[in-house]
């Protein structure tokens, strides 16, 4: 009889010697875990979460890049102007650069002006175009990739510039603007494969072959120019953009 009464005062001495916060712990446990599985989920969710736009294999930002290139006119049906020069431009950021350019020009006549002085007889006698001089801002506002009939993929960029410069005529230096738009092929880090077409404008008198009335007219040479430009430094730290 004493043994039973004994049974039930040990079991409400042992419930009474457990610390309180054990008691209070056993509750809250499964919200805990809970909430600890919810925190591992969402990082490997964040972890594994693809960008839209993938790491570049290039950065023009702090770079140098020159560029040897060739030119041709696209838009004198009388005088076919081609040659070669330079390029060299500083990118203050992967979108922005400044250029210096210098090309060298040589002029060819074409059979239209043989045809069209014996038919019309007022051919505008023009002085050519000899070299020009430009500096220009470069912008680059549109970065992607290409990938046609193979599994490798080209990289490349599109780009705005405009600025000012001189052209040297035969009359002498003239006041000169351009405007144009180029494509960059990223053949590695720091090859690449440059595309662009540029209008080259200036004012320059002409003079007609009988009266020999001079005036002035505005010229407009739109240019083709190609090239491979060379990325310096070869290497660079990479950080996202």
């Amino acid at each position: 009889m004493r043994i039973n009464r004994l049974v039930p005062a040990l079991a409400v001495f042992a419930v009474l010697l457990m610390p309180p916060a054990a008691l209070a712990a056993d509750p809250a446990a499964p919200a805990a875990a809970a909430a600890d599985k919810a925190k591992k989920s969402n990082v490997e969710v964040r972890e594994d979460r693809i960008k839209s736009v993938q790491r570049k294999p290039f950065l023009k930002k702090g770079r140098w890049e020159l560029t040897p290139l060739f030119s041709l006119s696209i838009n004198d049906a009388f005088y076919q102007k081609m040659g070669g020069g330079a390029a060299v431009a500083y990118h203050l950021a992967d979108s922005l650069g400044l250029e210096l350019q210098a090309v060298y020009v040589g002029t060819v006549q074409t059979d239209m002006v043989g045809f069209f002085q014996q038919a019309n007889q007022a051919l505008p006698k023009v002085s050519q175009l000899q070299y020009y001089l430009t500096a220009n801002v470069m912008w680059s506002p549109l970065y992607g990739k290409l990938s046609l009939f193979t599994d490798a993929i080209v990289h490349f960029d599109a780009y705005l510039l405009g600025g000012f410069g001189v052209a040297q005529t035969e009359t002498g230096p003239k006041f000169a603007s351009n405007i144009g738009i180029g494509l960059r092929y990223f053949a590695t880090s720091w090859l690449v494969i440059k595309i662009e077409v540029r209008d080259l404008m200036y004012t320059e008198k002409l003079k007609l072959d009988v009266q020999g009335e001079k005036f002035s007219d505005i010229q407009n040479h739109v240019m083709l120019s190609a090239g491979v430009s060379f990325f310096l430094p070869f290497d660079f730290n990479y950080h996202y953009q």
